[in-house]
C-alpha cells in the first residue's frame, strides 16, 4: 500500500490548534497510509511555515498539504507560488475549520479553498447542528460519504460563506442553519443548509475544504463545551475527514473506507 507525506501547517488562529493538531496527526498515522510531519508554530514543529514552503526538496516530496494555520504566515508570494505549483501539478490540499476562509492577499489560495467570507458570511455561537450528506438520496455516492450517516454535532457554522472566484465544486456535506437558534449577539440561523465540506479541483490537485471542527483553547462561559474536542467526537466526523485526506492524495478511497 502507497505511504504518502502529509505536512501540517500549523499556527495561532484563536482556535486550539496545538490540540487539534495532535489528534489529526494520530489519526492520519493509525491509517496506515500516512507519514506526518508538523511545521509552524507547534511546539513539536521542525520550522517555520515558510521555512518548509521555500523549500523545494520538503515541497517536492509533500503528498498532503493539511492548513491548520492564518494568512499571516503567508506573506511572502513565493511561498504561495510554491503552494500553487505544488498543487496544480498533483498534490492534495486540505483546509480545516479556521481563519482559512480569510486568506485575501492569496488569490491563488483562495481559489483552492472555493468558499470564502466575506462581508455577508456570518456564524452564531457554537452549537449543534444537523450534519447531512448531499448524495443520501443517490444511487451513485461521492466516496468519501458513501455508507456515512446523517449525525447531530456541537460545532462552530460558518453560514453565507461565497465563491468570489466561481471555482468549480462540488458540495458533499451540510449542516442545517436552524433559525430558531439565536446565538447571545441575537444573531438567528439562516433556515439554510450550509456546505460544510466541499471538494474541487486546482490544476490536477484535489482541494478539500473541510469547515467543520472548531475547537476553542478556553472556557467561553455559555455552557456548550466550546473549549473541549465535542466537535471532533462523532465518529462519521472521523470518517469524512480521513477519507477526505485519502481521496485529497489519490482521488479515490481504499484505505480509509471502513474507518
Amino acid at each position: 500500500m502507497k505511504v504518502y507525506r502529509a505536512v501540517i501547517l500549523v499556527s495561532p488562529m484563536g482556535h486550539d490548534v496545538n490540540r487539534i493538531c495532535s489528534i489529526i496527526e494520530k489519526w492520519l498515522s493509525e491509517t496506515g497510509i500516512f507519514t506526518t510531519e508538523v511545521v509552524g508554530t507547534h511546539p513539536r514543529a521542525l520550522c517555520s511555515i515558510e521555512e518548509y514552503m521555500m523549500d523545494a526538496k520538503k515541497v517536492e516530496n509533500t503528498d498532503l498539504f493539511f492548513f491548520l494555520c492564518s494568512d499571516e504566515y503567508w506573506k511572502k508570494k513565493e511561498t504561495e507560488e510554491n503552494l500553487a505549483k505544488a498543487v496544480s501539478s498533483g498534490k492534495g490540499v486540505l483546509f480545516f475549520h479556521g481563519l482559512h476562509p480569510c486568506f485575501r492577499d492569496n488569490p491563488e489560495i483562495e481559489k483552492m479553498i472555493g468558499l470564502l467570507w466575506r462581508e455577508t458570511a456570518t456564524h452564531g455561537d457554537f452549537n449543534f447542528w444537523d450534519i447531512n450528506m448531499t448524495d443520501a438520496a443517490h444511487a451513485t455516492k461521492h466516496p468519501i460519504t458513501e455508507g456515512v450517516s446523517a449525525f447531530r454535532s456541537a460545532d462552530e457554522l460558518f453560514c453565507l460563506l461565497e465563491n468570489p472566484w466561481e471555482v468549480p465544486m462540488e458540495v458533499l456535506v451540510t449542516a442545517f442553519s436552524d433559525p430558531t437558534t439565536i446565538s447571545r449577539w441575537g444573531l438567528a440561523g439562516t433556515g439554510r443548509e450550509e456546505p460544510v465540506l466541499t471538494i474541487g479541483k486546482y490544476g490536477d490537485g484535489n482541494t478539500v475544504n473541510f469547515i467543520l471542527g472548531h475547537v476553542w483553547p478556553f472556557y467561553t462561559g455559555h455552557g456548550l463545551m466550546e473549549n473541549t474536542t465535542i466537535a471532533l467526537e462523532p465518529p462519521q466526523f472521523k470518517t469524512l475527514l480521513l477519507r477526505s485526506c485519502e481521496w485529497a492524495v489519490a482521488g479515490k478511497i481504499e484505505a480509509t473506507k471502513d474507518r
